[in-house]
């Protein structure tokens, strides 16, 4: 299941799972999460449990796992742990006191490679007939795809650094002993068995999207993405999901009826023979196993079931709101967090929009870090990988970072000055460094994912150093945000591993020059740390919606935020239908939603007290050029209770 985040591919998963155990009841289902920020539990209104366990009161065979990644690399690692421990030490510089932390810190993306050989293991099995994968947002599930080849890395790694013994020995005219890590040979067969399991034969891909224009785009985007990537999986059919099928002479909802037409036929444009499904949207969340396969019924089946749920009972508290202005940035430095899908792109363009509105005199720059961006359908101009002006004004800028290409180009300028030589002269003595830098070269190549996204913030620390301003960053869906605010912490490790690599031959010339790039890359990651924790220098704002799922998942955010010692500046609680809006209709689908949307505002102020707490109300269309944005930060709430 993929799509960009907030269209619905945790729902639309369990749906497909629960109607498929329905409709085979003597077959066993898997529903597994991939996603950092997994919300599988939540969906189900179950408590999460260590590995595949068995749903209650389901029809069918129908077990959840919500994969933890750290956990299954350290079963993976289990009872190879030593083997590697032993190569690197008798094959490098390092001693295993300092190849430890590299395998438990700064792999983050053998964590998910862990995952892929449980998903392996699950097919190589054959102990479930069908397994239905709820993904990341779609720029993260790419990579992915693209783990298999992370992993043949880092074995290419061990296999260089278990070669010194056979390459001296070829050197000094001894006998070639040949492989004697049988491990490693077993891992290298994994590695093609995940492949395959990613082979057409094997899978297939069910694109999620919703009839926002933001949504669509992005969906032609993926599979592009995916038809270039290393992944061979068929494209099996398209959900247009969130779709309003009835208008009851309600405005807002007739506006919404149109839009869904105007999705099918961009559906059936770009998309020409791929099975395309509708999933309605009832105005309520679709919470727990029996209302989703409902709904799974509804999507794969003939069913047209009543989806509709009653509002959570509500507080005696009366809620009262009060208008507010939006917030200027106090901090040179903004970053915006969430869940995929609650208008982080939006609410980071209106905060820098705003900014520039009341301070001519300072620029402003929108960046975005997430791999699948959508600033280019906010500003509705081509963004890429340098600033360039939008809305007609020079001092409002855009981009969208090629982290990839960052990364690469720093590691390329690093490979080029190994490659200089292949031998040096020092005092009068002749050093072959062949071996060395084959070392060297592969552990430059053992980067986790995440690490590229770091060098891509580097070019924000390049903006402000180059003028002064602002800088606001749309983040990456929730998951992959931690881990990139994690990251540096994790890259000076490495950095001073690779430091350690040169050790050796501290006195020649090349060893110099990349340890002086390398105690660079260390300065510019302390900087980074200082400033993302310093909350005169830096600020972060959690954007979410009135809806249960996103509620636990800021919680969980804002937690997790405070261990990194990050400050949480605001919650803006986006997409509020507001009652005054609502006053003069009898629409039951806009009157439900609205009564969920209270029933969690009412608990707010509790829960994020301690944050400023704005409420942006649901606009009819979507938000995009000067004027929409000009509009969207005419008008900002809070909060106010009374008894």
């Amino acid at each position: 299941m993929v799509g960009k985040g907030g269209v619905g591919k945790t729902t639309v998963s369990c749906a497909l799972a629960l109607h498929l155990a329905a409709r085979h009841p003597r077959q066993s289902m898997l529903l597994m999460s991939t996603d950092p920020a997994h919300s599988l539990a939540d969906m189900l209104e179950i408590k999460d449990k260590a590995g595949p366990h068995r749903l209650a009161g389901v029809k069918g065979k129908v077990s959840v796992w919500q994969i933890d990644s750290d956990r299954e690399f350290k079963k993976f690692l289990e009872g190879n742990r030593e083997g590697i421990l032993k190569i690197v030490e008798n094959g490098t510089f390092f001693n295993r006191e300092e190849i430890a932390p590299l395998l438990d810190t700064t792999l983050p993306g053998m964590a998910e490679v862990a995952a892929l050989l449980a998903l392996r293991d699950l097919l190589e099995s054959g102990e479930h007939d069908h397994i239905v994968v709820d993904t990341a947002p779609f720029g993260h599930t790419l990579r992915l795809f693209e783990l298999p080849g992370h992993f043949q890395r880092f074995l290419n790694f061990l296999e260089v650094a278990s070669s010194r013994d056979d390459l001296l020995a070829q050197r000094f005219g001894g006998r070639v002993s040949g492989p004697t890590h049988t491990f490693l040979q077993k891992w290298q067969a994994t590695v093609r068995q995940v492949k395959d399991a990613f082979s057409a034969e094997q899978a297939e891909v069910l694109l999620v999207t919703s009839p926002e224009t933001f949504s669509l785009n992005e969906s032609v985007r993926c599979i592009d993405a995916l038809k270039e990537s290393a992944a061979e999986m068929r494209l099996g059919g398209i959900v247009l999901n969130r779709v309003v099928t009835s208008a009851e002479n309600c405005q807002r909802c007739s506006a919404r009826v149109l839009q869904g037409k105007k999705a099918i036929q961009f559906l059936k444009q770009n998309f020409l023979r791929v099975n395309r499904l509708l999933g309605p949207d009832p105005g309520n969340p679709l919470l727990g196993a029996r209302q989703l396969q409902r709904f799974g019924d509804t999507i794969f089946g003939e069913s047209r079931a009543n989806l509709a749920a009653p509002p959570l009972k509500a507080s005696k508290t009366k809620l009262k709101l009060a208008k507010t202005q939006w917030p200027v940035a106090k901090t040179r430095l903004s970053f915006t967090l969430g869940k995929g899908g609650v208008g982080k792109t939006t609410i980071t363009a209106a905060l820098a929009f705003h900014s520039r509105s009341l301070h001519q005199d300072v620029h402003v720059t929108v960046c975005s870090t997430d791999p699948a961006p959508s600033l280019d359908d906010v500003f509705q101009e081509k963004i890429e990988d340098k600033p360039v002006s939008v809305l007609g004004d020079p001092g409002l800028a855009a981009m969208e970072m090629d982290a990839v290409f960052e990364f690469r180009g720093w590691a390329g300028r690093i490979k080029q000055q190994l490659s200089a030589g292949t031998s040096m002269e020092s005092g009068g003595l002749h050093v072959d460094l062949t071996f060395e830098k084959e070392v060297f070269t592969a552990l430059m190549d053992v980067v986790p994912p995440g690490v590229d996204e770091v060098f891509a913030i580097f070019r924000i620390l390049d903006l402000l150093e180059a003028k002064p301003g602002s800088v606001f960053i749309d983040m990456a869906p929730t998951g992959h945000a931690l881990e990139l605010l994690r990251m540096p912490d994790r890259i000076l490790l490495w950095s001073r591993l690779l430091l350690k690599s040169l050790a050796a031959h501290r006195t020649l010339a090349l060893a110099q020059d990349v340890a002086v790039e390398l105690a660079v890359l260390g300065q510019r990651v302390r900087k980074l740390l200082e400033m993302m924790r310093d909350p005169k220098q830096s600020r972060a704002a959690a954007v979410m919606l009135p809806e249960a799922v996103p509620d636990r998942q800021t919680q969980r955010l804002l937690a997790a935020m405070k261990e990194l010692g990050i400050a949480v500046d605001a919650v803006f609680v986006n997409r509020v239908l507001l009652e005054s809006e609502l006053k003069m209709s009898d629409c039951k689908h806009c009157r439900r939603a609205q009564q969920w949307q209270m029933a969690t505002l009412q608990s707010l102020q509790q829960k994020y007290g301690g944050h400023r707490l704005y409420l942006v109300r649901a606009f009819p269309v979507e938000i995009a050029g000067a004027a929409k944005l000009r509009t969207f930060t005419g008008e900002l709430w809070q909060i106010q209770t009374e008894k």
